[in-house]
């Protein structure tokens, strides 16, 4: 919990710690404390903890007295809740019909929320009600849930929840209308205070439209606005465009904004073919904590567990002189992602947006096909863009363990002259660079000691089919008792321990594991550096006790 921006984007969504929603509206101001643990469990009876965060802003807590890390969520009063429902004609028994109605859920309308939108907006505040001691609030703006074909429908059906097209989409308008009332409220009540934007991917798209509109409006009201925060979330200019902004007003815009993508997500790189510096904000390119994709379900690229924050709440990013090989995966994939779609548009496909393709790319074939491709066209796009798209991760991944190994020695020269900040930051980064790097050598070594075991395995089987073969050669000399009698003692089983096989499998498994744990520890020495320094010894050990009972050990 060390990025504010980062708790409150994550917390707009459901089945995650601290999370605002259902119902949040629904009750007066509700507390949280980002600076405290965090169990939460998922539905799958899973537990996951999250460390309590540092260097968080102030808030009030409800005493009245300054604490790191403390919001408010702010009851919405213009909230509405209706049952949703379906009205149908059923036949009487004497003829005729008669009209039913059913209860098929539940509508929710505000200035924050619209159900039928897929719009949801959580408004957040230093103090527990919105007054002339609130310095800070924050609007945060929920995305859609990770692309998968389970959400597929919502994406193809339901413009105004998903679409991700170059105009001005339906659910920016509603975050603009928040915004204006919002800051209007503000202005009355705590006129002191900044309002800061956070959101995560598809949200983000929502975010940067919706100040960019209230620029183009308001400059006044502009001025409320301090930070936009975005994680994992597409370039916007051309939409910016689109809804009449000019190059001097995007660029005025994207000074309050930031954003953080990973070079291996699809929603992150999409429009991202101009250089970094050309495009809307400031862009930078994490060093995530896993070479995974966007389809990985355990460990998807889109998800916040693959940023690396340390204790000062930046997340790790990418440099020129700081593992560049990232910026150079991000662009490949984003001029991989322009490719796909323009291929998917040759095919005369028509009336689908970039994200309604990028989530079928996720679904397969079968997906491809139900957007009107051939099994022929849908295979091959298919087939060649997941070629591309883990060739890309894995090129990444084997530089970067050239530039760990490179380095490691380095950062520790460099550490032993630098001083203050400096040195802090440069321990942090080799922290984290010797976390992945022993990362990868546990994963080279299970995978090493596999293929060895296999290998032997096939050449000793091998060996005992040429042996049966060459006995069964001479069966006519022989009868079948002594033939029989030969072979008996010539099978896998004598040969091969399966038993030690598995022990040599599973000790390899428990190595990977003791590295991954010793790994983890390291990331929350370099999210905690300060605090274990203090501590020494005591506060390592006991990070690393955390750190295995997480890990279910």
């Amino acid at each position: 919990f060390n990025n504010i921006y980062a708790n409150l984007a994550e917390s707009a969504y459901t089945g995650r710690p601290n999370n605002f929603p259902p119902g949040s509206y629904r009750e007066k101001e509700k507390f949280y404390d980002y600076s405290t643990d965090s169990t939460y469990k998922h539905k799958s009876g899973e537990v996951s903890f999250t460390k309590g965060g540092t260097n968080l802003p102030e808030g009030l807590d409800v005493d009245g007295n300054k604490k790191e890390g403390i919001v408010y969520l702010q009851p919405d009063p213009t909230l509405k809740i209706t049952d949703k429902t379906i009205t149908t004609q059923v036949p009487k028994i004497n003829g005729g019909y008669e009209t039913q109605t059913y209860i098929t859920g539940e509508r929710q309308k505000g200035l924050l929320t619209d159900s039928d939108a897929g719009f949801n907006a959580y408004f957040v505040t230093d103090t527990p009600k919105l007054n002339k001691d609130t310095k800070k609030a924050y609007l945060a703006i929920r995305g859609s849930d990770a692309m998968s074909i389970d959400n597929l429908n919502d994406w193809v059906g339901n413009d105004a929840n998903f679409a991700l097209t170059n105009s001005y989409i339906p659910q920016a308008k509603l975050a603009n209308q928040a915004l204006v009332e919002k800051i209007k409220e503000m202005k009355q009540k705590a006129p002191n205070a900044s309002l800061d934007v956070t959101a995560h991917s598809l949200g983000t798209m929502v975010s940067a439209q919706s100040v960019a509109k209230l620029y183009h409006d308001d400059r006044d009201a502009f001025k409320t606005i301090g930070k936009v925060v975005l994680f994992d979330g597409p370039d916007v200019v051309k939409s910016l465009k689109n809804m009449g902004l000019s190059d001097k007003e995007i660029k005025a815009v994207g000074e309050k904004v930031t954003y953080f993508v990973n070079p291996f997500d699809m929603v992150s790189m999409l429009n991202r073919t101009a250089p970094y510096k050309e495009q809307f904000g400031t862009v930078n390119v994490i060093v995530p904590l896993n070479f995974s994709t966007t389809f990985d379900s355990a460990t998807s690229s889109h998800d916040f567990g693959e940023f690396q924050i340390d204790a000062k709440g930046n997340p790790l990013v990418a440099r020129e002189d700081f593992h560049p090989e990232m910026l150079t995966a991000g662009h490949k994939l984003a001029k991989l992602i322009d490719k796909t779609l323009s291929q998917v548009k040759d095919l005369g496909v028509k009336g689908l947006t970039s994200g309604v393709i990028l989530t079928a790319l996720s679904g397969g074939v079968g997906t491809l096909m139900a957007l009107g491709m051939t099994a022929a066209e849908a295979k091959a796009i298919y087939d060649d863009f997941n070629k591309a798209y883990t060739g890309i991760v894995a090129e990444a991944k084997e530089k970067s363990k050239a530039w760990n190994n490179e380095h490691i020695p380095d950062y520790q020269n460099r550490i032993r002259s630098a001083s203050g900040s400096q040195k802090v930051e440069l321990r942090v980064e080799l922290l984290q660079t010797v976390a992945q790097n022993a990362i990868f050598r546990s994963e080279d070594f299970v995978a090493e000691v596999k293929t060895k075991l296999t290998q032997t395995k096939e050449e000793i089987q091998k060996e005992i089919t040429q042996g049966v073969q060459g006995i069964s050669n001479m069966v006519h000399y022989l009868d079948y008792s002594e033939v029989s009698a030969l072979l008996s003692d010539f099978n896998m089983q004598n040969f091969w321990d399966e038993g030690v096989e598995d022990s040599t499998n599973n000790e390899a498994k428990k190595y990977q594991t003791e590295i991954e744990t010793f790994s983890a520890t390291l990331m929350k020495v370099a999210q905690n550096i300060e605090q274990v320094d203090a501590q020494g010894a005591l506060g390592f050990n006991n990070l690393m006790t955390q750190t295995q009972v997480n890990w279910g050990k």
